[in-house]
Order: C-alpha cells, then structure tokens, then sequence
C-alpha cells in the first residue's frame, strides 16, 4: 500500500486528501432524512417519482410543475429533477433512499472540491499548489455550505458548481493547446452546468474574467471560448421561455413573498438599504458563519433605513472591495487578490436582489459559489504571511507556522459544519433549532405550526391531539399577527382549525387565502372538504370545480365531487368525475371509484355498464354488492 500512494503525484495525492476530508465533515448527514424543498422536488414531485418516465417530461416544465401545476414558481432546472427521477428509479420507495441521497450529495460535494483545486492549480500554473489546496481545504470546511449539502434538494447547486468547474478546467486546456474538441467539450458542459441551475449564467463574467486577464496568451481561443459560453446562455433562456410557456402558472411567487409585511405599499421587492444590509450579512457570514438559519427575517430588513450604521458600514465595505478588484487587475492584469474580489462579486451578482427579486433575498446556498473568492483570498493571505514558500509543498503545510494558523481555522469551520449538519435530521429538527435564532419572522414561525401540526397526525389519543393541534395555532397566528397577508399560514391554520371541527374559523381563513391568492391549490380544495363533510353539497362543488381548473389531477377533488354530484342526483356529472378519478388514480380511497361507478350507472339504469364496473369493483371487494349509496 505504502509503493502505491508513493507512486502517486503530488497532486493525486491532495486530490485524495480533499476528497476524504470532504466526505468526513459531512459523514453524519448520512442518518439524515428529507427536509425542507425535498418535499417540492423529489418525495411530493409527481413526475420525479415516475422515475425514468417521467425525465421526458421533467426537460420540458419548470421544476416545480411536478409539485403541482399552479405552484407559483418559474425556475427552469431540469438536470438536478433528472438526477432525482434516476434515483427514485432505483431507490425512492425503500426506506433508506434519503440516506442515500445524502450519500450522493456528498459524493458530488467532493468531486467539487476536487475540481475547484484542479481549475485552481492550473489558473496558478501549477506554481501555487499550497494556495490552491489551502483554498479547496478550506471551501470543503466552510460551514456555509451545509445548506447545499446537508439538504438534498440542493444537488442542483452542486451539479452546477460541478459542471461550471468542470468547464473552465477544459476551457483552460482548450485556451494552451487550441484542440478543437476541448471547446466543444467545455461549452457542453457548461450547458449542463446551466441546466443544472440557473447559477452558472454569472459564469458569463467568470470565463472573460479568466480568459482575458489570467489565460490570455491567445485573444482568439479566449473570444471563442467567451462567444461559445454567450450562446450557451442564450440556447438556455429559449429553453427557459418554452418551458414557462407550457406552464398554466399565472402569478409570480414573487408577488407574495416580497411584499413587506405590513406596509401599505404595493412595492414588490426590498428597499436600497435592504440590499446592501443583505450583502453584507453574506460577507459577514463568510467570516463567521454563525448563526446559522434556513430561513432569515425579512421583517426587520423591511425596516432599514440606509442611515443605519450596518448599512454605511456593508456600503462601504463593497465599496472598497469593488473599487479594490477592478484597480489592482487594471495595475496587474494575472494579480491573484483582484481575482478572489471579482470572482465573489460576480458570481455574487445575480444574489444580490438587484437584478431580480429572488424567492428568499438571504439564503446560506447563496454563498456557495462566491465563498471560492473569500477561499482564495485566505489561501493568498495563507501563502503569503504564514508558508511563503513555492518550493516544498508538503514542508510547508506541515511547518509548525502552517499549522498553528491552519489547525484552528480549519478546526473552527469543521465544528460549525458537523454540529449544523444534525439540524438538518428532518424538517422537524431543522425548524425548531432554526426558530429560537429567527427573531420577528413570520415564515418560520409558520414553518414551526406546520411541523406541530403534522405531529398531531400520531398523537395517541384525541385529547393529546387537540393539544398538539393548538400549539400549531399558537404559531400559525404569530405568524399572521406579523404578516397578515401570508396565505400559508391562513391556509394551514384553517386546517387545523378544520381537525378541531372549528369549522366557522376555518372558513373565514381558507376564504382570506383566496382573496389574497385566487389560484391556491390548497383553500379550494380544502374549503371543498369542510363543505363536503358538512354535507353542503353545491357548495363543495364549487370550490373542488376550482380545484381541478387549477391542477387536473387533484384526486381527492374528483371523488368527492362525484359523490356530491351523485348525492344531488346530477348522475351524469358523478359518473364522469367518478371515471376521471378511475383515469388519474384508480387505488384512490382503496379503489371504491369502481363500486361507485357501478352505483351510479346502477342508478342510471345502464345495466351494461354497472355490470361491468360491478366485477371490476369484485376484484377488490369480492363481497361487493350493487346498492344505491355512494362510499
């Protein structure tokens, strides 16, 4: 064993080192579960769980039309959908598919660092390995990216990042040996990297920034590189465009999530100061990565005004920076620091709420790119102040000097990764560790009456339940008392005022719901439960009628509206609902859309016909018998 790792360059050899530490910070997310958006892509996403099937259809639709046509949401990422639909293929039924999920975001994780050291080694000629290693070592570490890789949804951050990376280390190769197929072969995968998230279109300030400052030896491989990248992105907002048009999506997310809570404007996105403030809270995290949350307040964001000294302070730190990066790569166009500042700043750009509004102005996923500028700029100051040495690689980060600075940052980084990774156990876990830290923030505490409430599904007796399901009210309406515009939580306290038979409270919170948002999926549908069970048939129908214009498939609207057409005696209606849930979801309610079937033509007086669905029904119900009541 020991000849073989000899045999092993020096590289090969940090490769592995990165590898392995990379898979050790994040070993115990393997006992994790589902959680948070996991829900929305995989374990919820009708078409991921098609498995092979559905990947047709995943490449044509925005990513969360498999979570329900009037999702309001218009991403276009297919690849990471793909990914899952593959492994759900294989492994989404067993009950340890989650844990190995998590192995794949860990095994993807890895082969990012991996490839993050690869691209930096080559940009630096291979002549600055420490600082090339030193800054994929600490980017492994970072406790920042535990939101990408503790949380299986984000595979899609990691394929971009793995792809984005993929493709530069080629177009490096192309831009030194000018082979035709290396250009070829770098801009295909940066079309998947763009696939993968919409992440990689700031790639579009990466590549000149690369092929025009550092690898510039030939201006005419760096142009081709740099037009092949253009077109690239423009091939994706074509696809983007088509997808969206097939959608039956009407409303931005947008629209709802960014209206300041309890402001009498109309105004859609957060404020100048609000921005800045955000941007400096990612740089701040950069640094110290605590605490952590998976889901910021906004409601004190909306109350900044840019007078407040942490926004001076965020301004004129991006001020210098800015200024920093263009006046040093003007001085010295292969200058390292100028490099680290621009990379964080452009891959920062399209997160920085000053392009488009974004579905959550402050996100730990967000730094995932730009914390490779922060990693190379420690990695120069590693190099420079502590190891200044080009010669002995391994000498030099294992001197006394090194490891005296390497030990407690790394130590530092590490602690913070492996502890938050055990909030990321379930959605539970993750909101109950999250809220104590959340402050005024009305999404969390939603969160956290959502998360009660689905406890109360295993209370042991109805007493216990009932005081489960009020402890979800208590924080549904704090959440609405600081935003009470939020039809999530109008939409769930409903239902938990719904479980109580509260039924008049329920009501004026499913009706608040759409008249804050007509096209939820939700209200209607449950709005034609409450009316269901209290037998006040006509009305049922008309919110489950909504129900299915919004998402065809709604299985639960379709039964229980053909019995209530059946129970008004509008039979022909019944029966046509009756064979819609047949069509969408023959198991439905252990597959009594058959016998009722053979109910109404029963009542009809096809014979044939409820003959025919009598024997089908027969095979689920051998003591079945033609009667005229509806199950």
């Amino acid at each position: 064993m020991g000849k073989f790792i000899d045999k092993l360059s020096l590289n090969t050899k940090l490769c592995i080192v990165l590898a392995v530490v990379s898979c050790l910070v994040y070993a115990n997310t393997l006992s994790n579960d589902y959680a948070l958006d996991d829900v929305m892509m995989i374990t919820g996403n009708h078409y991921v769980k098609q498995g092979f099937a559905g990947i047709p259809i995943l490449l044509k639709t925005h990513h969360l039309e498999g979570f329900g046509a009037n999702t309001v949401f218009d991403y276009y990422r297919p690849l990471s959908l793909v990914v899952f639909a593959i492994e759900y293929q294989f492994f989404g039924e067993k009950p340890f598919a989650a844990h190995l999920f998590h192995l794949f975001n860990i095994l993807f994780f890895a082969s990012c660092v991996v490839l993050l050291f690869l691209f930096l080694n080559k940009l630096f000629k291979g002549e600055q390995v420490i600082m090339a290693f030193i800054a994929a070592l600490l980017f492994a570490v970072h406790s920042v990216h535990t939101e990408v890789v503790a949380n299986i949804k984000s595979c899609d951050e990691l394929l971009c990042f793995f792809f984005a990376f993929l493709s530069l280390n080629i177009f490096i190769d192309y831009s030194r040996q000018g082979r035709f197929y290396q250009l070829i072969t770098g801009t295909f995968f940066f079309f998947i990297a763009i696939l993968s998230k919409e992440t990689a279109v700031t790639f579009l300030g990466v590549i000149p920034l690369v092929f025009f400052f550092y690898e510039n030896e030939n201006k005419k491989r760096s142009i081709l590189i740099t037009i092949c990248a253009g077109l690239v992105v423009a091939l994706f907002l074509v696809l983007w465009a088509y997808a969206q048009s097939r959608s039956e999506i009407q409303q931005p997310l947008t629209s709802i999530l960014f209206k300041n809570p309890g402001s009498n404007s109309n105004e859609e996105s957060l404020s100048f100061a609000s921005k800045i403030l955000i941007l400096g809270y990612q740089l701040k995290l950069l640094f110290v990565p605590y605490p952590l949350n998976s889901n910021y307040s906004l409601s004190s964001l909306a109350l900044v005004k840019f007078s407040d000294i942490e926004v001076l302070l965020s301004f004129i730190v991006y001020l210098f920076i800015c200024v920093a990066g263009v006046f040093r790569i003007i001085k010295k166009n292969k200058d390292l620091v100028a490099f680290g500042i621009l990379f964080y700043l452009v891959t920062l750009s399209l997160y920085a709420n000053f392009v488009f509004p974004l579905g959550q102005p402050l996100a730990n996923r967000y730094a995932f790119f730009p914390s490779v500028g922060f990693c190379i700029l420690f990695a120069i100051a590693f190099n420079k102040w502590v190891v200044n040495t080009k010669t002995d690689v391994i000498a030099g980060l294992l001197s006394a000097r090194s490891l005296i600075v390497l030990i407690p940052v790394l130590c530092f980084y590490s602690i913070l990764t492996v502890a938050r990774n055990k909030d990321w156990k379930d959605n539970y876990t993750l909101v109950m560790a999250d809220l104590p830290k959340s402050g005024n923030n009305y999404i969390m505490e939603y969160k956290a009456g959502l998360e009660i409430l689905n406890k109360s599904d295993a209370a042991p007796d109805s007493i216990e339940k009932a005081r489960i399901i009020n402890e979800s009210i208590k924080h549904f309406s704090l959440s609405l008392l600081i935003n009470p515009e939020y039809t999530e939580s109008h939409s769930d306290i409903g239902v938990a005022y719904f479980r109580l038979n509260h039924y008049d409270s329920a009501e004026v919170h499913y009706k608040a719901v759409l008249r804050l948002n007509p096209l939820h999926l939700n209200a209607c549908t449950n709005l034609g439960t409450m009316y269901f069970k209290l037998q006040r048939f006509g009305d049922a129908i008309v919110y489950y009628r909504k129900a299915v214009l919004l998402d065809s498939a709604v299985d639960i609207a379709w039964y229980n509206m053909g019995i209530c057409y059946g129970r008004i005696q509008q039979l022909d209606s019944a029966i046509l609902c009756m064979k819609k849930v047949v069509q969408i979801a023959p198991a439905y309610d252990e597959h009594k859309s058959f016998g009722n079937l053979a109910i109404l033509y029963e009542m009809t007086g096809n014979a044939d016909s409820a003959r025919k669905y009598e024997q089908l029904t027969k095979q689920y119900f051998p003591d079945f018998v033609l009667r005229s009541s509806l199950k």
